[in-house]
């Protein structure tokens, strides 16, 4: 396998991803749900033990919100219709 080719397979956790998209921790987990962001993985592992300590933490892959990230940039330059429309309410 050519490592020159492969990304860097690095894990980010919630508060990079929330400064790195501009959203807030629901909407990332709402996006996720409608399958229009990267699924998180589970830090923790599957459980052997059910009364073993149970890790809640979860990590995205930094790769694919790098990604889905450029795929927005792409849709704006290219015009698409699909983007939230952004109003300036300068008073």
């Amino acid at each position: 396998m050519d490592k020159k080719n492969t990304p860097q397979k690095r894990l980010i956790r919630l508060p990079e991803v929330m400064n790195r998209t501009g959203y807030g921790r629901t909407s990332i987990y709402r996006k996720m749900e409608d399958g229009t962001f990267p699924k998180s993985v589970k830090l923790g592992g599957p459980l052997e033990d059910p009364n073993a300590f149970d890790s809640r933490a979860v990590a995205w892959i930094e790769h694919e919100v790098d990604q889905w990230i450029e795929s927005w940039i792409e849709k704006r330059d290219l015009g698409s219709t699909d983007l939230p429309v952004v109003q300036n309410d300068e008073r």
